[in-house]
């Protein structure tokens, strides 16, 4: 009988011991538990600096420690056979890609964790930005080595355009603009498609509509699409509602006239490079007027003249008499 009870005694301790373990501690923590050993693995991927595609990166693997229980930075050990996925030159730093769990983050040469490991992918984007391109669940973002992330990942696509201040951002069939200077964006993804016109410029639609977006050294533009139609027109560009036409800067992104005119025409083509100023022939029912135009002043000749000629001057046609404009547009002489 004393047996017996021993023995249900032994086996009650034995479940009562089962239950806290099960309730408390995970397989790693049980074996921690009783080893007092803590050492879980993370590899640490590289590739070649030069390689500045999303293809060709080929990384080699490496293990590094990572103690989990004061949650420290991972100890780098910079072996003679690893690659550098970076040297990033912002920051004088190099630059490491790991990974843990199949996912990616990037430490620099101290150790110290620039992103959190939580990528299903990192590839260089722009070496000399410092610029690094994410992936997650099938979306793309943007993130610097010195300023942290720009973009989420959460687009179909990010692409460099003739200008290296502006990025193209796709979502879904939605199109956008993004101004790394500023670290914004210029033009929500709203937009059904967008066209590089120039190096500073770029045409927006929406809704069969028109309109511009100006980009140049930090400095931007919108004007949104109110146009059926943009030209690209010499240096300028011309917008159309109907059959009126207007005039847009291309050097600035204002707008140099409204679409109120029949035609417009540049007069002075041989001489405003040299001038930096662009004389515009206007029309209106036969009626004719003058644009006087440079980046920094504007004057607008109501279109009242029977007709304008440009002989290295402006010449207005009223009442039968020929006579001289100024660059204001005030008459000088018969």
């Amino acid at each position: 009988m004393k047996k017996i009870k021993i023995l249900a005694y032994i086996l009650l301790f034995l479940f009562f011991v089962f239950i806290v373990l099960k309730a408390n501690f995970t397989k790693n923590t049980f074996k921690d538990f009783f080893f007092n050993k803590t050492n879980t693995q993370m590899n640490i991927s590289t590739g070649n600096l030069n390689d500045d595609s999303d293809k060709g990166n080929k990384f080699l693997l490496k293990n590094y420690k990572l103690n989990n229980k004061n949650n420290s930075e991972p100890e780098i050990s910079i072996g003679k056979n690893t690659e550098l996925f970076d040297k990033n030159e912002i920051i004088n730093k190099k630059i490491y890609k790991v990974k843990n769990n199949d996912k990616y983050g990037l430490v620099d040469e101290n150790g110290k964790k620039l992103t959190k490991i939580v990528y299903d992918d990192i590839t260089i984007f722009d070496v000399q930005k410092g610029l690094y391109k994410t992936y997650i669940k099938g979306k793309y973002g943007l993130l610097s080595a010195k300023n942290g992330i720009l973009i989420q990942s959460k687009y179909e696509d990010i692409q460099k355009t003739q200008n290296n201040d502006v990025l193209l951002l796709r979502n879904y069939k939605y199109y956008g603009l993004y101004d790394l200077k500023k670290q914004a964006y210029i033009a929500k993804p709203i937009y059904t498609n967008i066209e590089n016109a120039d190096k500073y410029n770029w045409k927006i639609y929406l809704n069969k509509h028109t309109g511009i977006v100006f980009c140049k050294d930090g400095v931007s533009k919108l004007i949104k699409p109110q146009y059926d139609n943009i030209e690209e027109y010499k240096h300028v560009f011309k917008s159309y509602i109907g059959e009126k036409v207007g005039l847009i800067s291309s050097q600035n992104g204002t707008v140099i006239s409204e679409t109120l005119y029949t035609d417009i025409e540049l007069i002075n083509e041989n001489d405003y490079l040299k001038t930096n100023l662009s004389i515009f022939k206007t029309n209106v029912d036969d009626r004719y007027g003058v644009i006087y135009y440079s980046p920094n002043d504007l004057t607008i000749v109501s279109p009242i003249y029977s007709d304008v000629q440009y002989k290295g001057r402006v010449n207005v046609l009223s009442g039968g008499y020929w006579r001289i404009l100024d660059n204001k547009g005030n008459v000088t002489t018969r």
